[in-house]
Protein backbone atom coordinates (compact mmCIF):
# COMPACT_ATOMS: atom_id res chain seq x y z
CA UNK A 1 0.00 0.00 0.00
CA UNK A 2 1.20 3.38 -0.87
CA UNK A 3 0.31 6.32 1.48
CA UNK A 4 -0.78 9.63 1.11
CA UNK A 5 0.50 12.48 3.23
CA UNK A 6 -2.03 15.05 4.20
CA UNK A 7 -0.12 18.30 6.16
CA UNK A 8 3.06 16.00 6.33
CA UNK A 9 0.88 12.56 8.17
CA UNK A 10 -0.11 9.35 7.31
CA UNK A 11 -2.19 7.51 9.16
CA UNK A 12 -1.72 3.91 9.50
CA UNK A 13 -4.35 2.87 12.20
CA UNK A 14 -5.65 3.82 15.14
CA UNK A 15 -3.12 3.59 18.36
CA UNK A 16 -4.22 0.41 20.75
CA UNK A 17 -2.38 1.38 23.88
CA UNK A 18 -1.83 4.59 25.83
CA UNK A 19 1.66 3.93 25.98
CA UNK A 20 3.63 4.96 22.95
CA UNK A 21 6.88 6.52 21.69
CA UNK A 22 7.70 8.58 18.67
CA UNK A 23 10.85 7.99 16.44
CA UNK A 24 12.96 9.74 13.60
CA UNK A 25 15.85 8.02 11.33
CA UNK A 26 18.14 10.35 9.74
CA UNK A 27 19.73 8.84 6.50
CA UNK A 28 23.20 9.53 5.76
CA UNK A 29 25.30 12.33 7.43
CA UNK A 30 28.95 13.14 7.04
CA UNK A 31 29.72 16.51 7.90
CA UNK A 32 32.81 17.51 5.33
CA UNK A 33 33.92 20.95 3.56
CA UNK A 34 33.13 23.82 5.81
CA UNK A 35 30.88 22.56 7.90
CA UNK A 36 33.85 21.20 9.89
CA UNK A 37 35.03 24.78 10.28
CA UNK A 38 31.51 25.48 11.74
CA UNK A 39 31.40 22.68 14.04
CA UNK A 40 34.67 23.38 15.53
CA UNK A 41 33.67 27.38 16.08
CA UNK A 42 30.75 25.75 18.15
CA UNK A 43 28.06 26.68 15.75
CA UNK A 44 26.81 23.53 15.61
CA UNK A 45 22.92 25.24 16.01
CA UNK A 46 23.56 27.36 12.79
CA UNK A 47 23.63 23.98 10.12
CA UNK A 48 20.56 22.18 11.99
CA UNK A 49 18.50 25.49 11.80
CA UNK A 50 14.56 25.17 11.76
CA UNK A 51 14.98 21.56 11.70
CA UNK A 52 15.74 20.79 15.26
CA UNK A 53 12.42 21.29 16.97
CA UNK A 54 10.90 18.00 14.68
CA UNK A 55 14.14 15.72 15.89
CA UNK A 56 13.69 17.01 19.49
CA UNK A 57 10.05 16.43 19.89
CA UNK A 58 11.00 12.59 19.07
CA UNK A 59 11.66 10.44 21.77
CA UNK A 60 14.35 8.14 20.32
CA UNK A 61 15.92 9.96 17.34
CA UNK A 62 18.73 8.28 15.25
CA UNK A 63 21.10 9.36 12.57
CA UNK A 64 23.01 7.22 10.15
CA UNK A 65 26.83 8.36 10.85
CA UNK A 66 28.58 7.73 7.85
CA UNK A 67 32.25 8.30 8.74
CA UNK A 68 34.61 7.02 11.52
CA UNK A 69 35.58 10.00 13.99
CA UNK A 70 39.41 9.90 13.96
CA UNK A 71 41.88 12.25 13.39
CA UNK A 72 44.32 9.27 12.60
CA UNK A 73 45.72 8.91 9.36
CA UNK A 74 45.37 5.18 8.26
CA UNK A 75 43.28 4.67 5.11
CA UNK A 76 42.47 1.18 4.34
CA UNK A 77 43.18 0.01 0.90
CA UNK A 78 39.53 0.00 -0.70
CA UNK A 79 37.47 1.14 -3.84
CA UNK A 80 35.79 4.53 -3.59
CA UNK A 81 36.98 7.19 -1.18
CA UNK A 82 37.95 6.97 2.53
CA UNK A 83 36.12 9.15 4.57
CA UNK A 84 36.46 10.42 7.86
CA UNK A 85 35.54 13.11 10.47
CA UNK A 86 36.98 15.23 13.14
CA UNK A 87 35.75 13.81 16.17
CA UNK A 88 34.83 17.16 17.00
CA UNK A 89 31.88 16.88 14.97
CA UNK A 90 30.17 15.07 17.76
CA UNK A 91 28.93 18.40 18.38
CA UNK A 92 26.42 18.32 15.26
CA UNK A 93 24.69 15.21 16.51
CA UNK A 94 24.68 17.02 20.29
CA UNK A 95 23.31 20.00 19.07
CA UNK A 96 20.82 18.16 16.53
CA UNK A 97 19.75 16.24 19.53
CA UNK A 98 20.42 12.63 18.22
CA UNK A 99 20.77 9.88 20.98
CA UNK A 100 21.13 6.82 18.68
CA UNK A 101 24.07 6.86 15.82
CA UNK A 102 23.88 3.53 13.35
CA UNK A 103 27.15 2.29 12.30
CA UNK A 104 26.29 -0.21 9.72
CA UNK A 105 27.80 1.49 6.30
CA UNK A 106 30.19 1.22 4.08
CA UNK A 107 33.01 4.11 5.16
CA UNK A 108 32.72 3.15 9.27
CA UNK A 109 35.78 0.73 8.51
CA UNK A 110 37.91 3.12 5.97
CA UNK A 111 40.34 4.26 8.53
CA UNK A 112 40.97 0.68 10.09
CA UNK A 113 39.65 -1.18 12.70
CA UNK A 114 41.20 1.04 15.90
CA UNK A 115 39.40 3.65 14.08
CA UNK A 116 36.17 1.70 14.37
CA UNK A 117 36.19 1.19 18.00
CA UNK A 118 37.51 4.84 18.57
CA UNK A 119 34.22 6.03 16.69
CA UNK A 120 31.94 3.90 19.12
CA UNK A 121 33.95 5.06 21.89
CA UNK A 122 33.52 8.83 21.45
CA UNK A 123 29.83 8.26 20.73
CA UNK A 124 29.43 6.44 23.64
CA UNK A 125 30.99 9.08 25.65
CA UNK A 126 29.00 11.60 24.55
CA UNK A 127 25.66 10.09 25.36
CA UNK A 128 24.75 8.89 21.97
CA UNK A 129 24.19 4.71 21.85
CA UNK A 130 25.76 2.88 18.84
CA UNK A 131 24.39 -0.29 16.79
CA UNK A 132 25.67 -1.87 14.08
CA UNK A 133 29.06 -2.12 14.71
CA UNK A 134 31.23 -3.59 16.73
CA UNK A 135 34.87 -5.45 18.07
CA UNK A 136 33.74 -8.52 15.98
CA UNK A 137 30.98 -10.30 14.04
CA UNK A 138 28.75 -11.30 17.22
CA UNK A 139 29.60 -7.94 19.06
CA UNK A 140 28.25 -5.69 15.34
CA UNK A 141 25.18 -8.28 15.16
CA UNK A 142 24.12 -7.56 18.61
CA UNK A 143 20.67 -5.99 18.46
CA UNK A 144 20.62 -2.26 20.58
CA UNK A 145 18.11 -2.91 23.37
CA UNK A 146 15.87 -0.18 25.02
CA UNK A 147 13.12 0.61 26.70
CA UNK A 148 10.57 3.04 26.45
CA UNK A 149 7.43 4.33 28.22
CA UNK A 150 7.71 0.62 28.95
CA UNK A 151 8.20 -0.74 25.65
CA UNK A 152 10.64 -2.79 25.04
CA UNK A 153 12.67 -2.17 21.66
CA UNK A 154 15.60 -3.71 19.66
CA UNK A 155 17.25 -2.12 17.37
CA UNK A 156 19.06 -4.00 14.61
CA UNK A 157 21.29 -2.59 11.37
CA UNK A 158 22.84 -4.39 8.68
CA UNK A 159 24.77 -3.26 5.89
CA UNK A 160 25.38 -4.10 2.53
CA UNK A 161 29.12 -6.15 1.54
CA UNK A 162 31.33 -3.18 0.81
CA UNK A 163 34.65 -2.83 3.23
CA UNK A 164 34.87 -2.75 6.76
CA UNK A 165 32.78 -5.64 7.91
CA UNK A 166 33.31 -6.79 10.82
CA UNK A 167 34.77 -10.30 11.50
CA UNK A 168 34.96 -13.34 13.73
CA UNK A 169 37.89 -10.92 15.55
CA UNK A 170 38.08 -8.22 14.15
CA UNK A 171 35.86 -4.84 14.65
CA UNK A 172 33.46 -3.61 11.95
CA UNK A 173 29.83 -3.12 10.37
CA UNK A 174 27.29 -6.19 10.65
CA UNK A 175 26.76 -7.62 7.31
CA UNK A 176 23.24 -7.95 5.18
CA UNK A 177 22.51 -11.73 5.26
CA UNK A 178 19.30 -12.03 4.57
CA UNK A 179 18.85 -15.27 6.45
CA UNK A 180 21.14 -14.81 9.21
CA UNK A 181 19.36 -11.05 9.27
CA UNK A 182 15.58 -12.55 9.56
CA UNK A 183 16.98 -15.13 12.47
CA UNK A 184 17.60 -12.16 14.01
CA UNK A 185 14.58 -10.35 13.77
CA UNK A 186 12.62 -13.58 14.99
CA UNK A 187 14.84 -13.95 18.13
CA UNK A 188 14.68 -10.13 19.07
CA UNK A 189 11.31 -10.32 18.97
CA UNK A 190 10.82 -13.16 20.97
CA UNK A 191 11.89 -10.64 24.08
CA UNK A 192 11.01 -7.12 22.33
CA UNK A 193 7.89 -5.32 22.16
CA UNK A 194 9.03 -3.83 18.70
CA UNK A 195 12.28 -4.26 16.44
CA UNK A 196 13.54 -1.74 14.82
CA UNK A 197 15.51 -2.79 11.16
CA UNK A 198 17.55 -0.40 9.44
CA UNK A 199 19.90 -1.32 6.52
CA UNK A 200 22.33 0.44 4.75
CA UNK A 201 22.18 -0.62 0.92
CA UNK A 202 21.09 0.08 -2.99
CA UNK A 203 22.02 1.91 -5.98
CA UNK A 204 23.27 5.10 -5.72
CA UNK A 205 21.27 8.35 -7.05
CA UNK A 206 18.50 5.70 -8.39
CA UNK A 207 15.30 6.84 -6.70
CA UNK A 208 13.31 3.00 -7.12
CA UNK A 209 14.68 0.30 -5.40
CA UNK A 210 15.67 -2.80 -6.87
CA UNK A 211 13.43 -6.44 -7.09
CA UNK A 212 16.04 -7.91 -4.52
CA UNK A 213 15.81 -5.12 -2.19
CA UNK A 214 11.92 -5.12 -2.41
CA UNK A 215 11.90 -8.62 -1.60
CA UNK A 216 13.90 -9.15 1.68
CA UNK A 217 13.12 -5.66 3.06
CA UNK A 218 9.30 -7.26 2.71
CA UNK A 219 10.68 -10.43 4.00
CA UNK A 220 12.21 -8.72 7.16
CA UNK A 221 8.89 -7.29 7.71
CA UNK A 222 7.18 -10.37 7.83
CA UNK A 223 9.59 -11.91 10.00
CA UNK A 224 8.45 -9.25 12.76
CA UNK A 225 10.13 -5.79 12.03
CA UNK A 226 7.95 -3.19 13.25
CA UNK A 227 9.48 -0.92 10.51
CA UNK A 228 11.77 -1.48 7.68
CA UNK A 229 14.68 1.38 6.49
CA UNK A 230 16.92 1.67 4.04
CA UNK A 231 19.96 4.06 3.82
CA UNK A 232 22.71 5.16 1.28
CA UNK A 233 21.26 5.76 -1.70
CA UNK A 234 21.83 9.67 -1.19
CA UNK A 235 18.20 10.37 -3.05
CA UNK A 236 14.93 10.08 -2.11
CA UNK A 237 13.02 6.90 -2.34
CA UNK A 238 9.25 5.88 -1.28
CA UNK A 239 7.61 4.25 1.38
CA UNK A 240 5.18 1.73 1.24
CA UNK A 241 3.05 -0.45 3.83
CA UNK A 242 3.78 -3.97 3.68
CA UNK A 243 1.74 -6.55 5.78
CA UNK A 244 1.00 -3.59 8.35
CA UNK A 245 4.51 -2.50 8.58
CA UNK A 246 6.01 1.22 6.83
CA UNK A 247 8.98 0.16 4.32
CA UNK A 248 11.24 3.70 4.10
CA UNK A 249 13.46 2.45 0.76
CA UNK A 250 15.52 5.73 1.60
CA UNK A 251 15.31 9.28 2.76
CA UNK A 252 18.30 10.59 0.85
CA UNK A 253 21.02 12.34 2.64
CA UNK A 254 21.06 14.40 6.30
CA UNK A 255 23.76 16.11 5.56
CA UNK A 256 26.53 15.59 3.64
CA UNK A 257 28.15 18.46 1.82
CA UNK A 258 30.27 16.79 -1.59
CA UNK A 259 31.82 19.69 -3.17
CA UNK A 260 31.92 18.65 -6.89
CA UNK A 261 30.49 21.00 -9.80
CA UNK A 262 31.65 19.30 -12.34
CA UNK A 263 29.37 16.67 -11.60
CA UNK A 264 25.86 17.79 -12.20
CA UNK A 265 24.51 14.46 -11.69
CA UNK A 266 24.20 14.77 -7.84
CA UNK A 267 23.17 18.42 -7.88
CA UNK A 268 19.32 17.59 -7.54
CA UNK A 269 19.44 14.47 -5.30
CA UNK A 270 22.11 14.65 -3.56
CA UNK A 271 21.30 17.79 -1.58
CA UNK A 272 17.56 16.68 -0.65
CA UNK A 273 16.09 14.54 1.89
CA UNK A 274 12.73 13.85 4.18
CA UNK A 275 13.12 12.99 7.67
CA UNK A 276 10.80 10.43 9.07
CA UNK A 277 8.92 9.90 12.23
CA UNK A 278 7.48 6.81 13.33
CA UNK A 279 5.01 7.50 16.13
CA UNK A 280 4.71 3.60 17.46
CA UNK A 281 2.57 1.69 20.19
CA UNK A 282 3.55 -1.61 21.65
CA UNK A 283 2.00 -3.27 18.42
CA UNK A 284 3.64 -1.38 16.15
CA UNK A 285 4.03 1.95 14.22
CA UNK A 286 0.47 3.81 13.73
CA UNK A 287 1.38 6.67 12.23
CA UNK A 288 4.64 8.06 10.01
CA UNK A 289 5.46 11.87 9.78
CA UNK A 290 7.35 13.22 6.87
CA UNK A 291 9.62 16.81 6.68
CA UNK A 292 11.27 17.12 3.77
CA UNK A 293 14.43 19.38 3.85
CA UNK A 294 17.06 20.98 1.60
CA UNK A 295 21.28 21.81 2.59
CA UNK A 296 24.12 22.89 1.60
CA UNK A 297 27.77 23.36 2.48
CA UNK A 298 26.56 25.03 5.53
CA UNK A 299 22.89 24.89 6.85
CA UNK A 300 19.83 22.28 6.76
CA UNK A 301 16.70 24.83 5.49
CA UNK A 302 12.98 23.10 5.29
CA UNK A 303 10.96 23.70 1.48
CA UNK A 304 9.05 26.68 1.03
CA UNK A 305 5.24 25.81 0.86
CA UNK A 306 4.78 25.18 -2.69
CA UNK A 307 8.05 23.13 -2.80
CA UNK A 308 6.76 20.80 -0.21
CA UNK A 309 3.47 20.33 -1.82
CA UNK A 310 5.62 19.15 -5.13
CA UNK A 311 8.06 17.15 -2.52
CA UNK A 312 5.19 14.66 -1.21
CA UNK A 313 3.59 14.60 -5.15
CA UNK A 314 7.24 13.49 -5.95
CA UNK A 315 7.07 10.89 -2.93
CA UNK A 316 3.44 9.72 -3.74
CA UNK A 317 4.99 8.82 -7.57
CA UNK A 318 7.77 6.81 -6.13
CA UNK A 319 5.53 5.22 -3.51
CA UNK A 320 3.42 4.04 -6.23
CA UNK A 321 5.76 2.83 -8.36
CA UNK A 322 6.56 0.23 -5.58
CA UNK A 323 2.85 -1.43 -6.05
CA UNK A 324 3.42 -2.48 -9.31
CA UNK A 325 6.23 -5.28 -9.16
CA UNK A 326 6.71 -5.61 -12.47
CA UNK A 327 7.19 -1.93 -12.82
CA UNK A 328 9.78 -2.42 -10.53
CA UNK A 329 11.60 -4.37 -12.06
CA UNK A 330 11.39 -2.15 -15.52
CA UNK A 331 12.83 0.55 -13.84
CA UNK A 332 15.81 -1.38 -12.92
CA UNK A 333 16.35 -2.81 -15.48
CA UNK A 334 16.55 0.53 -17.82
CA UNK A 335 19.15 1.49 -14.41
CA UNK A 336 21.04 -1.40 -15.00
CA UNK A 337 21.21 -0.73 -18.80
CA UNK A 338 22.65 2.60 -18.84
CA UNK A 339 24.84 1.77 -16.25
CA UNK A 340 26.23 -1.99 -17.05
CA UNK A 341 28.74 -0.15 -19.72
CA UNK A 342 30.59 1.50 -16.94
CA UNK A 343 30.90 -1.74 -14.40
CA UNK A 344 31.79 -3.88 -17.23
CA UNK A 345 34.15 -1.72 -18.20
CA UNK A 346 35.57 -1.37 -14.63
CA UNK A 347 35.94 -5.13 -14.38
CA UNK A 348 38.16 -5.18 -17.86
CA UNK A 349 40.36 -2.50 -16.81
CA UNK A 350 41.18 -3.59 -13.48
CA UNK A 351 41.42 -7.80 -14.47
CA UNK A 352 43.33 -6.52 -17.60
CA UNK A 353 46.80 -7.74 -15.28
CA UNK A 354 45.77 -10.85 -14.60
CA UNK A 355 47.54 -13.32 -13.48
CA UNK A 356 49.68 -10.67 -11.05
CA UNK A 357 52.19 -11.56 -8.15
CA UNK A 358 49.73 -11.86 -5.18
CA UNK A 359 52.42 -10.99 -3.01
CA UNK A 360 52.62 -7.01 -4.67
CA UNK A 361 49.83 -4.72 -2.60
CA UNK A 362 49.59 -2.40 -5.71
CA UNK A 363 48.97 -5.51 -7.78
CA UNK A 364 46.36 -6.62 -5.08
CA UNK A 365 45.09 -3.23 -4.66
CA UNK A 366 44.04 -3.65 -8.25
CA UNK A 367 41.47 -6.17 -7.62
CA UNK A 368 39.56 -4.67 -4.95
CA UNK A 369 37.21 -2.73 -7.59
CA UNK A 370 36.52 -6.05 -9.08
CA UNK A 371 35.71 -7.53 -5.60
CA UNK A 372 33.98 -4.80 -4.14
CA UNK A 373 31.46 -5.65 -8.05
CA UNK A 374 30.79 -8.88 -6.53
CA UNK A 375 30.72 -8.94 -2.81
CA UNK A 376 28.47 -5.74 -2.76
CA UNK A 377 24.75 -6.61 -3.69
CA UNK A 378 23.94 -4.08 -5.14
CA UNK A 379 26.50 -4.03 -7.41
CA UNK A 380 26.47 -7.80 -7.85
CA UNK A 381 22.81 -7.29 -8.73
CA UNK A 382 23.65 -4.81 -11.39
CA UNK A 383 26.12 -6.79 -13.32
CA UNK A 384 24.55 -9.91 -13.36
CA UNK A 385 21.44 -7.90 -14.35
CA UNK A 386 23.16 -6.71 -17.23
CA UNK A 387 24.72 -9.80 -18.47
CA UNK A 388 21.00 -11.37 -18.77
CA UNK A 389 19.66 -8.46 -20.36
CA UNK A 390 22.69 -8.78 -22.95
CA UNK A 391 21.84 -12.91 -23.03
CA UNK A 392 17.96 -11.95 -23.86
CA UNK A 393 18.87 -9.09 -26.55
CA UNK A 394 16.62 -6.47 -23.98
CA UNK A 395 19.15 -3.80 -23.82
CA UNK A 396 17.62 -1.53 -26.26
CA UNK A 397 14.21 -2.36 -24.66
CA UNK A 398 15.44 -1.54 -21.39
CA UNK A 399 16.75 2.01 -21.48
CA UNK A 400 13.42 3.26 -22.93
CA UNK A 401 13.18 3.72 -19.08
CA UNK A 402 16.32 5.54 -18.60
CA UNK A 403 14.58 9.00 -19.91
CA UNK A 404 12.08 8.13 -16.92
CA UNK A 405 14.84 7.76 -14.16
CA UNK A 406 16.25 10.89 -15.67
CA UNK A 407 13.33 12.66 -15.05
CA UNK A 408 12.81 11.06 -11.28
CA UNK A 409 16.54 12.33 -10.80
CA UNK A 410 15.79 16.32 -11.53
CA UNK A 411 11.99 16.83 -8.84
CA UNK A 412 10.35 19.99 -9.42
CA UNK A 413 10.84 20.73 -5.85
CA UNK A 414 14.45 20.65 -6.40
CA UNK A 415 14.98 22.64 -9.31
CA UNK A 416 15.59 26.35 -7.58
CA UNK A 417 17.88 24.69 -5.30
CA UNK A 418 19.88 22.92 -8.77
CA UNK A 419 19.37 26.61 -10.76
CA UNK A 420 21.13 28.63 -7.51
CA UNK A 421 23.93 25.55 -6.85
CA UNK A 422 24.69 25.67 -10.75
CA UNK A 423 25.15 29.34 -10.89
CA UNK A 424 27.39 29.34 -8.05
CA UNK A 425 24.89 31.38 -5.52
CA UNK A 426 24.38 28.44 -3.03
CA UNK A 427 26.92 27.94 -0.46
CA UNK A 428 27.17 24.40 -1.45
CA UNK A 429 29.43 25.43 -4.48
Amino acid sequence: MALLFENGTAILRKAKSDRGFSTIIAGDCCPWEKAIDIIRAGRSQEIIGNLKPFITDADLRIIQFEAPLTNEDTPIDKSGPNLKCPPECLDLLKNCGFNTALLANNHIGDYGCDAVMETIGHLRQAGIRTVGAGKNLEDANAPLQMELNGIKIALLNFAEHEFGTAGENTPGCAPLSPIDNIKAIRKASETADLVLTVIHGGHELNPVPSPRMVKTYRAFAEAGAALVMNIHTHCPEGIEIWNGVPIVYSPGNFFFPWNDPASSRLIAMWWTGYLPKFHCDNKGVYALEIMPYRFDNSRISLLTDVERDQFFAYLHHLSSILQDEAEVNRYFEGWVAQQGTFFLSLLRDHLAAWPIELEQQDAVRALLPPRNCFTCESHNDLITTYLRLIEEKKITKALQYWPLIEKLQSPAYAKKHRQEMLSGSSDSL
